[in-house]
């Protein structure tokens, strides 16, 4: 005689089991992905002036500015002589340029964030938060006519 439950029921929790461990082994390889270093789109800057030009790089996308464009690459090409920035910082800021110059304004753009965020944390195992930790604050100025 057969109780109240099949050998279908016995199966269930097993199954449930491979699936949660399947769905946490997928998240696991996804998470691994986005977060490891070696995942970054961009290389590290080498220097304090590839870091302004990159922000010009990211202004000038952002307000679709081919004056600024212009001073980028300017920019840029002179740090290549002074081998402040190495040959991926280059092209990457030349792809990027490309492609602004090409007309897809926010694509550069949001490569050129992206060229950003690579340096700060976002994929960076050069980062470290506390680099500037012992800098001193900035003092608030005194209001005048007080």
């Amino acid at each position: 005689m057969s109780g109240n439950h099949s050998e279908d029921d016995d199966d269930r929790p097993r199954s449930n089991a491979r699936w949660l461990v399947g769905a946490l082994a997928v998240l696991t390889v996804a998470l691994l992905v986005v977060w490891w270093p070696g995942c970054r789109q961009y290389p590290p800057v080498s220097s304090r002036e590839s870091l302004g030009a990159m922000k010009l790089l990211y202004s000038a996308c952002n307000t679709r500015d081919p004056a600024r464009l212009d001073r980028v690459e300017r920019t840029v090409q002179g740090l290549a002589r002074d081998g402040k920035v190495t040959p991926a910082e280059r092209e990457s800021f030349e792809r990027i340029v490309a492609t602004a110059r090409a007309g897809d304004w926010e694509k550069a753009e949001d490569a050129a964030f992206k060229f950003a965020q690579d340096q700060v944390g976002a994929g960076s195992a050069d980062h470290d938060p506390r680099d500037h930790a012992d800098e001193p604050k900035p003092r608030a100025k005194p209001a005048k006519g007080r």
